[in-house]
């Protein structure tokens, strides 16, 4: 059976460009990629979801000199573009495809998690950080419920049909 390396390479430059982004972060994205086929490739799309998280994360939680929150409104709001939002996709290393199945996954975890890192509220149509969150536990939450294969080939199914395309484009 023949695979499509030159799959490779793209996934790859694209990885090393978030990886660009402040704070640098390190992922297994690269051993992930070197062996990469068709099935590898939804797995390092379910890595740069989580390294695009990570790299966000760290941003996110970044305070002023008087030890406030500089990127997080007082009731929690989130006030820079996010990977998953549809200003924040390019800023974060995301193709649109993967910003919108990135946005549907953690609309279902903040749905369906007690304690949630990230709740939509549908109603304002904002995003919010989790009650209880600071950078340490965030980054605690990410390592312990990272995005996994199956909930992402989950995600990006749900939202690659034509219907999805049209009606999910805001997400």
């Amino acid at each position: 059976m023949k695979t499509n390396t030159s799959v490779i390479p793209a996934e790859l430059a694209r990885s090393e460009a978030l990886a660009g982004v402040k704070p640098e972060r390190h992922t297994a994205l690269r051993r992930v990629a070197q062996k990469l086929s068709r099935q590898g490739a939804m797995g390092a799309k379910a890595e740069l979801a989580n390294a695009a998280l990570l790299a966000f994360v760290e941003v996110l939680f970044d305070v002023d000199e008087d030890q406030v929150y500089a990127n997080i409104d007082v009731d929690g709001r989130i006030l820079l573009p996010a990977p998953w939002g549809r200003n924040g996709a390019a800023v974060w290393g995301l193709r649109r495809t993967e910003q919108r199945a990135l946005s549907w996954l953690l609309r279902r975890r903040s749905a369906t998690t007690d304690a949630p890192l990230f709740v939509y509220d549908a109603e304002t149509k904002n995003w919010y950080v989790g009650i209880g969150y600071g950078r340490r536990a965030a980054l605690a939450y990410l390592r312990a419920f990272p995005v996994t294969l199956p909930e992402w080939r989950t995600a990006w199914q749900a939202t690659r049909s034509t219907w999805a395309a049209q009606n999910l484009g805001e997400l």
